[in-house]
């Protein structure tokens, strides 16, 4: 059985999706946090955590397409964690999925730093951020 390219380009869609919401949400508990509103950060705080489910949930049906077989694991491995920047691709598709996981890994990385300055703005020396690593 073949991968399905096309299904894999939609849920990573769907995942960036749900990273572009967290994002939002994070601006808006950002908000809420400066404003003392609890009520609203718990409810952000769970809206994120939703939007989290939904990425592991497309992760999880991604990955499933790769049981089907060696083959379509491997290239499933290809797709996923080749570099976007540097990935050879063979279809429209392919090319697709390495451009939103380019935008994914870009988005990403302005989320953990937005995250780290909220957690260090009012978690301070009990941050994870202050934590000494292991």
């Amino acid at each position: 059985m073949a991968l399905d390219i096309t299904k894999i380009m939609i849920l990573l869609q769907r995942k960036y999706s749900s990273i572009r919401e967290i994002a939002n949400l994070t601006k808006e508990l950002e908000g809420a946090f400066a404003r003392n509103d609890e009520v609203s950060v718990s409810m952000l705080l769970q809206m994120r955590a939703d939007e989290m489910e939904k990425i592991d949930r497309c992760m999880e049906e991604i990955w499933q397409m790769g049981e089907a077989g060696m083959e379509e694991n491997r290239k499933l491995h290809v797709l996923l964690d080749s570099d976007p920047k540097t990935a050879i691709w063979m279809t429209p598709q392919e090319k697709k999925i390495y451009e939103i996981r380019q935008r994914m890994i870009e988005d990403l990385d302005k989320l953990r730093m937005a995250d780290e300055r909220l957690n260090r703005r009012f978690a301070r020396e009990k941050s994870y951020y202050c934590q000494s690593p292991v």
